[in-house]
């Protein structure tokens, strides 16, 4: 990685566990724009199943907000990533 970006990238992370969330976050947020893969709107749904089912898994509430977030996020980018397809372009 760059070093002029080392401020940047400690502001955002500082440990490798930080890392690795962010990271995934990105790649997931990514992913989510793909809406063309059955598999992955599968695996999607699968996790929002999981992470808002009424009976929760046994983990700590930092995991469990943390599993919210990452679907949350990934279907805010989906719908948007969809929705602006139908705006209409004045050219």
């Amino acid at each position: 990685m760059e070093d002029e970006f080392e401020a940047l990238r400690n502001t955002i992370y500082k440990s490798d566990g930080e890392y690795k969330r962010f990271r995934q976050l990105v790649v997931n947020g990514v992913m989510a724009t793909d809406i063309v893969d059955k598999e992955l709107k599968a695996l999607r749904n699968g996790r929002w199943a999981k992470a808002f089912k009424e009976k929760q898994l046994e983990e700590s509430p930092t995991d469990a907000i943390n599993r919210k977030a990452t679907i949350v996020i990934e279907h805010l980018i989906q719908a948007s990533d969809v929705s602006h397809t139908m705006q209409h372009w004045h050219i």
